[in-house]
């Protein structure tokens, strides 16, 4: 069933919960190709290995894959489609990295002492935003690099639409005052 990608996310996700086997399979496949990239980026970010953020890709579209039918119930999108996908790629990156610090001598490790997304997609952006705290560094990722609008990255995050619009104020000015925002500009 060639030629879906005039197709919304939402009627991609309709047509794999009802459609028959084939309309159901070219579906999921447009939605995967379209997301793909986002997600590997999601995952690079916070693994920082191609290897490990390709297996972060591959488990976050298993995770969907068995959400629809027939092994489960069907996929029902309370947002934008790119919002889950971010909320189970870093999830599932966090769980490697857990598995991975097993694998160490330092057993489970708390998930504050998780590594901060690296942001490995550009140097520039990586010493921009090197002196923000992990949540500043989320936040001004999601709204300027994922270009997620302030409500998407609130669903994101599973937090109040206020609390975004802080933290974004406050990354927004932490970076104002960083040596690195300065440097950059002086160039």
């Amino acid at each position: 069933m060639p030629g879906l990608d005039h197709l919304s996310d939402a009627e991609l996700v309709d047509l794999c919960n009802t459609g028959d086997r084939g309309g159901a399979i070219a579906a999921f496949e447009t939605l995967y190709a379209r997301h793909k990239d986002y997600v590997l980026r999601v995952a690079f970010r916070y693994v920082g290995d191609a290897d490990l953020a390709l297996d972060v890709l591959q488990d976050t579209f298993s995770y969907i894959l068995r959400k629809f039918p027939p092994p489960g119930e069907g996929l029902v999108l309370k947002a934008q489609l790119p919002t889950l996908l971010y909320v189970v790629a870093k999830n599932n990156a966090i769980s490697i990295l857990r598995k991975a610090s097993k694998g160490d001598a330092g057993g489970d490790i708390d998930p504050d002492e998780l590594p901060a997304p690296g942001y490995r997609d550009s140097g520039d952006l990586a010493k921009l935003l090197q002196g923000l705290t992990p949540g500043q560094r989320e936040i001004i990722t999601l709204r300027f690099v994922d270009d997620q609008p302030l409500q998407d990255i609130a669903n994101t995050l599973q937090i109040p639409l206020g609390t975004v619009k802080s933290r974004l104020h406050k990354a927004i000015e932490a970076m104002r005052k960083l040596p690195s925002v300065k440097d950059f500009f002086e160039k």
